[in-house]
C-alpha cells in the first residue's frame, strides 16, 4: 500500500480515539468547571406549572387603591404578585369593579390572560372588544382608551422587565 494510505488510516484513528477520549471526558465529569474559564454554572430545573385555579386561589400583595392612572369610576383595591421576573416579568394582578382611563399611550406591549371576571376594552374610537375568564390577548403599546372591569378580576400578565420597571 502506498504511505497515504497509511496516513489516512492513522488519521482515522486518532480521530476514532480522541472521539472515545472525549466522551468519556464528558461521561465521567472530567471536563473543567465553567468556573476555570471565569463563570459560574447556573443549574436550571424545569419550571414549575401554573393552573388557572391555582393562579386565582394565589394571595397577591395588596397595593391600596389604583393611583398610577387616571380612574373614572371604582378601583378601590388592587393586589399584584410577581411570580417570574427574567428578561420578562410574569404577574397575576386583580382589582375590584373599576374603569381605568389610558388617556397615555402604553408603554409596552403586555400579554393578558384573564382568570376571572370581565373585561371591556375600548379604543379612542368606539371599538370595544369584551374578554372573559380563559380568554387572552395582546395589548399592544401606545393603545389607548378604556379598560374596564365589570366585576371583581383577575389577570396573568407577561411584559418586557425593563419597559416594566420603567428603564
Amino acid at each position: 500500500m502506498s504511505q497515504g494510505i497509511w496516513k489516512h488510516f492513522g488519521l482515522v484513528g486518532i480521530s476514532f480515539a480522541s472521539g472515545i477520549a472525549l466522551t468519556l471526558v464528558v461521561q465521567l465529569g472530567l471536563l473543567p468547571s465553567a468556573s476555570a474559564f471565569g463563570s459560574e454554572v447556573v443549574k436550571i430545573s424545569p419550571p414549575e406549572s401554573w393552573s388557572m385555579a391555582g393562579l386565582n386561589a394565589m394571595e397577591l400583595e395588596p397595593l391600596g387603591k389604583i393611583d398610577w392612572i387616571t380612574v373614572e369610576h371604582g378601583g378601590q383595591s388592587n393586589s399584584e404578585s410577581i411570580i417570574f421576573e427574567g428578561e420578562n416579568i410574569v404577574s397575576v394582578w386583580d382589582s375590584s369593579p373599576a374603569r381605568l382611563m389610558f388617556d397615555q399611550p402604553t408603554s409596552y406591549d403586555e400579554f393578558v390572560l384573564v382568570l376571572k371576571g370581565e373585561l371591556i376594552l375600548t379604543d379612542t374610537v368606539g371599538n370595544a372588544v369584551t374578554y372573559k375568564a380563559g380568554e387572552m390577548f395582546m395589548l399592544q403599546k401606545g393603545f389607548l382608551g378604556t379598560w374596564e372591569m365589570t366585576e371583581d378580576y383577575r389577570e396573568l400578565i407577561v411584559v418586557d422587565t425593563a419597559a416594566y420597571n420603567g428603564g
